[in-house]
């Protein structure tokens, strides 16, 4: 017989012993558990590995009721699921099959027979069943700034518009800069909700309760904001911000992530990240940081390839050449972007910071087009030959 591969999600001990027994009674081959205590160790179990089946406790220490048994949905859509309880009730069980769970075991009454046969039955169901088309989960792409100030949420939130308009597909903005709130001030973008509600909501996210949590902007591009330095005692756990990312990543089809400046936060999410934009500027300050982060992503094992230097604020004047940081860090500049602080200052006194073709704006829009491997279209013009001749 085939080998099953069961996760357990129990919190008591003693029960998820008896599964173990009572598995292990079905023959040594027949399955093989991975047991975890709590919901958040069950979705982290889902990111990493492949299931045949879950055996899902209804009453957790993170997650109750019917919550548990629709959330592990939600993260795996295809992954039948046996829903387990002490609560012997008739109501429940069947509103735990009416919401898509295969079976329903009372741990009171189990035994080895109708645990094996549940969950072999639930495999096989599901097996069987008509198998939707599930679409690729999106790419996620980090900015993370060298230090404070380097310029990464304005290019952050020019990167996400960029991706827009040259894929046509969804984008997601999330602003994870604790210490502000500056993507939605710079997208003129207002939410109740922050991402602080996104990640203590794991349990509730599904594609209605996600309408609540963004923010649409003008420019067609959604946003899930920071709680900001006024949201400061909340502090943000990195493993729940990883599932809402995984989360958002079945919804969009690229993910860009303001991540502030590297911290723990930041350390915690770097394997959600396909590919991470690292903004410096030519200050020694800022060289200085780039070189020490560079140094830590290459120690965690980041892929040097998936990292892309971007020096903001270039001018001639700079001390140090591109060749000379390429040298030095041992890493290539993907991308020298301009001094457009004054431009910027006055576009965004106009109203117009992300709708003008800006120097900046052209110049995200070409390394978008360089990182896709497509050739770079120009992005519209609205009268900047105007704006320019206002402030001449």
């Amino acid at each position: 017989m085939q080998e099953r591969k069961v996760l357990l999600i129990e919190d008591n001990l003693g029960d998820a012993r008896l599964v173990q027994e009572m598995l292990s009674e079905a023959g040594s081959s027949a399955f093989r558990l991975h047991t975890v205590d709590c919901l958040l160790a069950a979705l982290d179990a889902l990111a990493h590995d492949a299931f045949d089946v879950a055996l899902v406790d209804l009453s957790l220490p993170d997650s109750n009721g019917l919550e548990t048994l629709l959330t592990i949905q939600r993260h795996a859509p295809g992954l039948p699921v046996v829903a387990l309880t002490g609560l012997d009730s008739d109501s429940m069980a069947l509103a735990a099959v009416e919401r898509g769970a295969q079976d329903y075991l009372v741990k009171g009454s189990l035994t080895t027979g109708s645990l094996v046969r549940a969950l072999h039955y639930a495999v096989v169901r599901r097996h069987n069943a008509p198998r939707s088309v599930e679409a690729e989960p999106a790419t996620v792409v980090g900015v993370l700034g060298a230090k404070g100030g380097v310029g990464a949420t304005t290019i952050a939130c020019h990167y996400a518009i960029a991706l827009e308009r040259q894929t046509k597909k969804k984008v997601l903005l999330v602003d994870l800069d604790t210490s502000a709130a500056s993507a939605s001030f710079l997208m003129k973008a207002s939410a109740e909700f922050t991402i602080a509600e996104a990640s203590t909501n794991l349990h509730r996210l599904d594609a209605s309760f996600w309408e609540r949590l963004i923010c649409a902007t003008s420019h067609g591009v959604d946003l899930l904001r920071s709680p900001g330095a006024m949201g400061f005692q909340e502090q943000l756990d990195g493993e729940r911000v990883r599932h809402v990312l995984r989360f958002a990543r079945g919804l969009y089809g690229y993910v860009v992530v303001d991540l502030g400046r590297l911290n723990a936060l930041t350390l915690s999410l770097i394997e959600e990240i396909g590919g991470l934009l690292l903004v410096t500027t030519p200050e020694l300050p800022s060289l200085f940081e780039t070189g020490r982060i560079l140094k830590k992503l290459n120690e965690l094992g980041a892929p040097s390839q998936s990292t892309h230097l971007v020096l903001n604020r270039s001018s001639k004047a700079a001390p140090c050449s591109v060749m000379d940081l390429t040298r030095a860090f041992g890493h290539p500049v993907a991308a020298t972007f301009g001094d457009c602080t004054s431009e910027l200052h006055w576009a965004y006194s106009d109203g117009k910071f992300l709708n003008e073709p800006n120097q900046l704006s052209k110049q995200v829009h070409q390394l978008v087009a360089k990182l896709l491997g497509v050739t770079p279209a120009e992005p519209a013009r609205t009268g900047l030959s105007r704006f320019r001749l206002a402030r001449a």
